[in-house]
């Protein structure tokens, strides 16, 4: 194939998407060749003499990048060396095997790479040659090979994906700067195949997975699985977990269906192993009763569904319910995928997700331990490694140690695990090891010592923690040149832990202007101010933080509690909203939203909110809105959505009869309430409910001896009295003599009783007396009644 010099064909920059050519690569360019066999240390130093020779002198590698490109035709050269240095930084970092050789002319820019690659804050320690990726990263930035090859700008963002993963703070720089390059690709012409656009698709998933973007990572995705004509489904099946099991059961089993052929891949003959679960009890996989016929998927296929799996157990709580289902996905890839990045990625998912039990921690351990082998073991090719790599997930080989070790620290093996941590630059855990040691003081030691080495922002951060001391925030801050978002973090902490509020809030505060996308750091942020009660950093910082994070309910419910405080009701509602969807079983966050509601008459809502909160404690009283609720209704007064209330009758008397359906309820009020709401029905047979919950009420207020001793019962007792002479004068204009009588009666001795006992107080309060008028006049009223009916 004759390509011209400085140009490459289409074809050709999409075969380096996706790692593979169907053709013999033989046929191809040498430096496209080199690549997809995986031979990229021998393009780096072969392919830019002139880049090497540069290399030495001072200029910056943007410069001589930039220089190279416009002034001379090598955009060929520079475009596969930049994807050549990706591959290779990717390989020493995350798939393996392991290279110790460095290459020597780029060394030389190693600390340059590193500042410029740590945005003011510090890469990961166990990041290896990190000029690689600085040198694809200037590489692929250049306008000109921009211009020159479409694809320039995906690996662009293939390398922001990989700079995020080297760096210990989330950054909101790259974020920022990746969603940009995201919308330049949308609109390239390569997405019109289905093929790369699936792949772009899931490529942009997995980017927002890492920052947890649950929205957008969702809308890439089921922009894959629609390309894919994918469709995945729980669904039941009988069938045995256990060895001894004797009937079967209904499982869970993950139907996968396609509409579609499925897209072309490569398969790697050594994958790395599934190491068998060797328990006493269960099975190796469910035994089902019926034989589940496997569809054939692709590895394009299995990346979705291995990204669905990261999306569900992300944006769902921790709960072993979900992981039973979840789990479901992971074991399709395990036991199906020929893809090494895939299978790796989706082992190191299960280990993770089998930690935490008892029974599977212990494969969880030794299957880490095996997958650590296999990043080393030379057995697979590199580009087979390669295939998919982007979109499979996969997090860097330290991130697997780190892994290993907490395995071994919850197995009991503190000094192997410890070894680990030292070994890894993870001085928190290595600080937790030593306290388990009863050797804290090691700790600070420890980290004195390498600070003594080479001072970093981190150690001094640390040492700050472990000796508090904020002397040592200040050395920290001093040596970030005053741009660290850590260093003020962990000062912030170091006060909020100690509920100094109000000195905590201008570290945090300066800590997120740093870096917006600090999620823990707006959470903590937003309840100290609502403590120091700033009510409007408070909003901003749940704000921030729900934007970051959208599943924590006590978010939602802070921000709600500053928006009421700050008199915005209507966005405490809609944050209140929100707080349900997190946590449908905390009745503390329905009764708040039940309260709000009641303020801004979403009247429907508030019978909603009393329902589940009788849902979750059985029993609640909140008189005060049940009063509104009930006025409401009777005024007929128009609710937040311009409807009557009065069309709510029904709705609120079912919801009295299940309050007052308790037998703790023991208040007048409720039963005053429920009397007046069936009362508006007007049928004498609920003229004559109304009357018998009147005399409930009457019942309960009067059953405490002391209630005519105060004011406020006894005003309540007449005006109560009143109310039930009313109704019991309305209900018997139409009944039987007899139970006219019966009826009448009733409430003559309950008047008769109150009269009395409010007489022998010898009250002077003028409110008391006009009531007690009212009731004596009531009282002779039903008195006469009675007498016109007496039998003769």
């Amino acid at each position: 194939m004759a390509v011209e010099a400085g140009q490459i064909d289409k074809n050709i920059e999409i075969k380096l998407l996706i790692n593979f050519s169907i053709e013999k690569v033989s046929n191809l360019p040498h430096h496209v060749c080199s690549i997809l066999n995986g031979q990229y240390r021998d393009i780096i130093n072969s392919e830019l003499p002139a880049f090497i020779k540069a290399i030495s002198n001072d200029d910056s590698i943007k410069e001589i990048v930039d220089n190279s490109i416009s002034e001379t035709d090598t955009h060929l050269s520079w475009f596969c060396v930049g994807i050549a240095s990706l591959l290779y930084f990717a390989q020493c970092n995350w798939t393996g095997p392991h290279i110790d050789k460095d290459i020597e002319w780029l060394k030389t820019r190693r600390d340059e790479a590193l500042r410029d690659l740590s945005l003011h804050d510090e890469c990961n320690i166990n990041v290896q040659k990190s000029e690689l990726l600085y040198l694809s990263k200037k590489i692929f930035s250049n306008n000109d090979l921009q211009l020159k090859y479409e694809s320039c700008i995906w690996w662009l963002f293939r390398a922001n994906l990989l700079h995020q993963h080297i760096l210990d703070e989330t950054s909101g720089v790259i974020f920022e700067e990746t969603e940009h390059i995201i919308s330049q690709i949308n609109n390239l012409g390569i997405l019109k195949d289905p093929l790369y656009k699936l792949l772009f698709n899931l490529e942009s998933a997995r980017f927002y997975l890492c920052y947890r973007r649950m929205q957008n990572s969702e809308e890439y995705l089921e922009n894959a699985q629609s390309i894919a004509g994918l469709t995945l489904n729980l669904e039941g099946a009988m069938g045995k977990r256990t060895k001894y099991q004797q009937e079967e059961k209904a499982q869970l089993y993950l139907k996968v269906e396609m509409n579609k052929d499925i897209f072309p891949s490569m398969d790697c003959e050594d994958i790395p192993k599934s190491l068998n679960l060797n328990d006493e009890l269960r099975l190796e996989r469910i035994e089902f009763s019926e034989y589940k016929e496997e569809i054939q998927l692709g590895a394009l296929e299995e990346a979705i569904i291995l990204a669905k799996y990261v999306q569900l157990q992300t944006c769902q709580p921790k709960h072993k319910l979900t992981d039973e289902e979840i789990i479901l996905y992971l074991t399709k890839i395990i036991e199906n995928t020929k893809n090494w990045s895939l299978k790796m990625t989706s082992l190191c998912c299960r280990c993770s997700l089998e930690s935490d039990d008892k029974r599977t921690v212990e494969r969880s351990m030794m299957q880490t331990e095996s997958l650590l082998k296999d990043c080393n073991d030379a057995t697979a090719p590199v580009a087979r490694r390669m295939d998919l790599f982007f979109a499979s997930g996969m997090k860097p080989i330290w991130t697997l140690e780190e892994n290993w070790a907490n395995l071994m620290f919850s197995l009991g093996l503190v000094k192997g695990a410890l070894e680990v941590f030292i070994k890894l630059g993870l001085w928190k855990d290595v600080i937790i090891c030593y306290s388990v040691l009863n050797l804290k003081h090691k700790a600070a030691e420890i980290i004195q010592q390498e600070i003594s080495k080479k001072p970093t922002i981190m150690l001094w951060c640390l040492l700050g923690d472990v000796t508090e001391d904020v002397n040592h925030y200040e050395t920290a801050w001093r040596l970030s040149e005053e741009k660290s978002s850590r260093v003020q973090r962990h000062w912030g902490f170091y006060y909020f832990t100690k509920k100094d509020y109000v000195e905590a809030v201008p570290h945090l505060k300066l800590s997120v202007k740093l870096n917006n996308i600090q999620e823990h750091v707006w959470f903590r942020l937003g309840y100290a101010a609502l403590q120091i009660e700033d009510w409007k950093l408070a909003a901003t910082a749940y704000r921030h933080y729900c934007a970051l994070e959208q599943s924590t309910f006590e978010a939602w419910n802070n921000l709600a509690k500053a928006y009421i405080k700050l008199g915005d009701k209507p966005r405490a509602w809609k944050s209140l909203q929100d707080a349900i969807k997190c946590n449908y079983d905390r009745w503390e966050v329905w009764d708040n939203l039940m309260v709000v509601s009641i303020d801004l008459g979403h009247f429907s809502e508030v019978i909603r909110c009393y329902h589940r909160i009788l849902d979750l404690k059985n029993n609640h009283l909140d008189i005060q809105v049940l009063q509104i609720l009930t006025n409401a209704i009777i005024n007929n007064i128009i609710d937040a959505d311009e409807n009557s209330a009065s069309h709510l009758l029904q709705k609120s008397l079912e919801l009295f009869g299940r309050i007052t359906s308790s037998n703790i309820i023991n208040s007048p009020d409720i039963w005053r309430m429920y009397a007046e709401l069936v009362a508006l029905r007007e049928t004498d047979t609920d003229k004559e409910r109304a009357a018998q919950y009147l005399q409930k009420a009457h019942h309960i207020a009067t059953s405490n001896p002391t209630w005519s001793h105060k004011e406020e019962t006894t005003l309540n007792v007449l005006e109560l009295c009143c109310t039930l002479a009313q109704v019991y004068l309305r209900c018997t204009n139409n009944v039987t003599v007899i139970k006219k009588r019966k009826m009448l009666g009733s409430a003559k001795l309950s008047l008769q009783g109150v009269v009395k006992k409010i007489k022998e107080q010898e009250w002077n309060n003028t409110n008391i007396i006009e009531q007690l008028t009212k009731v004596e006049e009531y009282l002779t009223t039903i008195t006469n009644e009675l007498e016109q009916i007496k039998p003769t």
